[in-house]
C-alpha cells in the first residue's frame, strides 16, 4: 500500500508540473516562409522573410502565417505589379529595377496590442 501512494503522489504531482500556462512570446520576432509555385516570375519558389514588431498579438500571428503570406506573394505576381498595391490588408511597396526586377516590402498594421508585420522578398518577371 505505501508503495502505491507514493506512485499515486508522484502521477498527481507529474500532472501538476506538466500543466503550466504557456505565456505567448512578447517583443519581435522573425522568420521565413518558403512560398512554392509563384506564378510569372523567376524563381519560382521564394523565401520571404517575415518580421513581427509584437509576437504576443493574435491578430499579427494570423497575418504572419504562410498561408497569408503566399496568397499576398502569388497575388501580387498574378497582377504582374509593379506599382503600390494593397493585399490582404498588407500595404505592398515595390522597387524596380532594370524593368524585370522587383523587390517588394509589404506592411501590415493592426491587432491588439498594436503591431506591425512586415514582408520582404524580391523577383524577376519572367514574361518582360
Amino acid at each position: 500500500m505505501p508503495r502505491s501512494a507514493v506512485l499515486l503522489a508522484a502521477v498527481a504531482l507529474t500532472g501538476v508540473a506538466a500543466s503550466p500556462a504557456v505565456a505567448a512570446p512578447k517583443g519581435p520576432a522573425s522568420g521565413i516562409c518558403v512560398v512554392k509555385h509563384v506564378p510569372n516570375v523567376a524563381p519560382s519558389t521564394l523565401k520571404v522573410g517575415v518580421n513581427i514588431a509584437e509576437a504576443s498579438s493574435k491578430a499579427a500571428d494570423k497575418q504572419a502565417r504562410c498561408g497569408v503570406v503566399g496568397s499576398v506573394v502569388k497575388s501580387l505576381a498574378r497582377e504582374g505589379a509593379e506599382r503600390p498595391m494593397t493585399v490582404k490588408g498588407y500595404a505592398c511597396t515595390p522597387r524596380v529595377r532594370n524593368n524585370d526586377r522587383v523587390t517588394w516590402r509589404c506592411v501590415w498594421k493592426g491587432g491588439s496590442p498594436r503591431t506591425t508585420v512586415e514582408l520582404g522578398f524580391g523577383w524577376r518577371y519572367t514574361n518582360a
